[in-house]
């Protein structure tokens, strides 16, 4: 009997490519909002929620484009900026 490797994808297969990230209203808090309003990526957040305690979702394409994880990697980079430090 042959075993299937479940853990392991095919090698003709291509990594997965992110989609969207939703940040949370806390985490928009926390950031600022008009900092998290404007990545410094092709990408334009879509408000959700409250308006006054917005989530925001930024979609990053249909998962067909290798390049959505570059966005996304600079999305993240620029989201983190906004976030003050508290260790001191």
């Amino acid at each position: 009997m042959r075993r299937l490797a479940l853990c392991a994808g095919s090698p003709s297969q291509a990594p997965p490519v992110p989609v969207a990230f939703t940040l949370g209203a806390r985490d928009v808090r926390d950031i600022g909002l008009t900092h998290a309003r404007r990545p410094p990526v092709g990408i334009r957040p879509v408000p959700l929620g409250p308006s006054s305690e917005p989530a925001l979702h930024y979609p990053l394409g249909d998962g067909s484009d290798p390049s959505a994880l570059v966005a996304l990697r600079h999305l993240a980079a620029h989201l983190r900026t906004g976030v003050p430090r508290t260790d001191g």
